[in-house]
């Protein structure tokens, strides 16, 4: 009986240990997430198959405008940091986004005089882009300020941006901003972590991950 006793005893200490030695490991993994992410990580977006295919949807019944209007490329960078005091920041990099919209602009610039001179050919008149245009009381700038306005696009920059508190545990990041509280299940493998999109089911987010940041 004593023997049973002593067994007994034995057995609950083994399984206070290991409560004890699991709740350890949990604490310690979530520490050392946060440690692993504290820094400034950097990734760049390839996001020109994604602008087409919006532009062709919008385009409705015009599809044969998308000859004239595809872009080429447009590329944003990201820089997400994680600070010690559990605080985050999603910034865009400004002078990036600038060059990526003037690439957009030369690409439809390039579209539309195309465009133009194919109508004008088509017409079978003789004359220039510019004095089609302006027959129509318009000049090339004016045509492009009306298609496309570099100005709102870079004035929506802030709605692209978030800041605010993170935690990071069980391989999820969860971060908080004034909106709620946003999971992203995330690998983290030396200087490279990667979002990894897992249960994403928006189509138009989902042509975005896996998105990949190598640390400042």
């Amino acid at each position: 009986m004593k023997n049973k006793k002593v067994r007994k005893s034995l057995s609950l200490l083994a399984c206070l240990s290991m409560m004890c030695a699991l709740l350890l490991m949990c604490s310690g993994c979530g520490g050392g997430d946060k440690k692993a992410l504290v820094g400034t990580w950097e990734s760049s977006l390839n996001l020109t198959d994604m602008v087409n295919e919006q532009m062709e949807a919008g385009m409705g019944s015009d599809q044969e405008l998308m000859q004239y209007f595809t872009i080429k490329d447009f590329s944003i960078k990201l820089a997400l940091t994680f600070n010690e005091d559990d605080t985050y920041k999603l910034a865009v990099d400004e002078a990036a986004m600038g060059q990526s919209l003037d690439n957009i602009l030369a690409d439809f610039k390039e579209g539309a005089t195309r465009y133009f001179e194919d109508l004008i050919a088509e017409s079978g008149q003789e004359m220039t882009v510019d004095e089609a245009l302006s027959a129509m009381g318009l000049t090339m700038d004016d045509f492009m300020d009306q298609l496309f306005s570099k100005e709102d696009m870079m004035s929506s920059l802030g709605e692209m941006e978030s800041s605010g508190t993170f935690q990071a545990k069980g391989g999820m990041i969860y971060m908080t901003d004034g909106d709620g509280t946003g999971v992203e299940p995330y690998e983290l493998e030396g200087s490279t972590l990667t979002l990894t999109g897992e249960g994403v089911d928006d189509g138009e987010l989902v042509g975005l991950y896996p998105m990949t940041f190598t640390k400042k």
